[in-house]
């Protein structure tokens, strides 16, 4: 039995996503896939722009036969945690056989050396990123600094593609856990994550993005599925929809409860305490906040931490006692089949979850983990102006 594990946002499922699920599932002869999916907040700190359900459903319907979460703690977070939580989960079914993700570099040899030396971090790596960070420099351009000092090769233009960055993470996370999973990678094809200009009937997705937000005709650059849920949900989110929201959070939380959220270091704090007042919506605030440092993603993610209460002291409790799950979103016959296989030969060893009211409690420490994922649900519906009881995760069932 071959399985295919991919990991996406689908925010929204387009074109380029189909193309990679269907030449992914050739590459590998895969009999299942599974997608293990960003919930209502994405990684770069952003709402989805359609609610998670949906997107499970589009998924389903595109030909992912099992739709997984990825906790909100993890999915909303730096390329290393996004990963690791990711990795987490397709190893904790155990019956993963693949993973598939996309890259500019397009084959696995120089993403595997960097993401051994991400893996063991030796002293020359250590110290390199220790005077990078000394002297000003972000996080990313120091880490890409260190690597280079450390493998002895400048591996600069390849560490810069945003889907190599995350391709590196997942590889390092399968060396870091000893995974028996099977690297697979394909080169991204048509336009950049963040080009602004279409390639064929191929768009990033943050063209469609902007296409849908201005009200444009974006359906040559996404399947008929995305298309239909998109109409369906109607008004669609972006981070400027939850102004209000986390305007007052962040006017409600003195300076050092903000210190204490996750993406929070080095005075971050007041600079946006400073800024807020000032501010008159949400992107001005990111701009005057952002500085070489402070990228404008990091920026982001901290608002929606601050928004969900996703401070160091919990985070670190997840990531130190390895909490998570397998929650199912959507699945389909293909995946029905796979989901009675694998609890009936007990392959795995993160608990799966299908409906929260019944396989989870208070008590139970992966709790902690999924509260953030309710309180997102409920945040999401409240500002979507969707009925809040009837969309919540304790009533919607996982589509099938």
């Amino acid at each position: 039995m071959k399985v295919l594990g991919i990991i996406a946002e689908y925010n929204p499922f387009h074109n380029g996503h189909l193309y990679h699920l269907r030449e992914s599932k050739k590459n590998t002869g895969a009999d299942f896939v599974i997608a293990v999916m960003s919930g209502n907040f994405v990684q770069r700190g952003e709402p989805a722009l359609i609610n998670k359900w949906e997107r499970a459903k589009v998924a389903v319907e595109n030909g992912i036969d099992l739709v997984i979460e990825l906790p909100v703690a993890f999915a909303c977070n730096n390329s290393e945690l996004f990963a690791r939580g990711a990795v987490e989960i397709l190893n904790g079914l155990g019956c993963v056989t693949h993973i598939s993700f996309g890259s500019e570099e397009g084959t696995l040899d120089n993403l595997k050396m960097i993401a051994r030396v991400l893996a063991t971090e030796n002293e020359v790596f250590k110290e390199v990123l220790k005077e990078n960070l000394q002297t000003g420099s972000s996080f990313a351009k120091a880490r890409e600094r260190a690597v280079n000092s450390a493998a002895g090769m400048n591996f600069s233009g390849i560490i810069k593609g945003s889907n190599n960055i995350l391709a590196i993470e997942y590889l390092k996370q399968l060396e870091l856990t000893k995974s028996n999973m099977i690297p697979v990678t394909l080169k991204r094809k048509g336009p950049a994550y963040n080009d602004k200009e279409a390639f064929g009937d191929f768009a990033s997705a943050t063209l469609i993005r902007d296409i849908l937000k201005t009200q444009g005709d974006a359906c040559s650059y996404i399947p008929e599925v995305t298309l239909n849920s998109i109409k369906k949900q109607g008004a669609l989110l972006y981070l400027e929809d939850f102004y209000q929201l986390i305007f007052g959070k962040l006017l409600q939380i003195p300076n050092n409860e903000l210190k204490g959220m996750y993406s929070v270091s080095e005075g971050l704090e007041n600079r946006i305490k400073n800024q807020l007042r000032r501010s008159d919506d949400i992107q001005k605030l990111i701009e005057t906040v952002c500085s070489k440092r402070y990228t404008e993603t990091r920026i982001k993610r901290v608002l929606i931490h601050s928004l969900l209460n996703l401070d160091k002291l919990k985070i670190n409790e997840i990531i130190n006692n390895k909490i998570n799950y397998c929650r199912v979103l959507g699945f389909s016959g293909n995946g029905a089949k796979l989901l009675k296989r694998i609890k009936k030969d007990q392959l795995n060893d993160l608990q799966i979850i299908t409906n929260i009211n019944k396989e989870i409690d208070a008590q139970d420490k992966r709790w902690l983990l999924l509260n953030y994922d309710v309180l997102s649900s409920d945040l999401y519906n409240l500002v979507a102006k969707a009925n809040i009881y009837e969309n919540s995760d304790y009533v919607v069932k996982p589509y099938y």
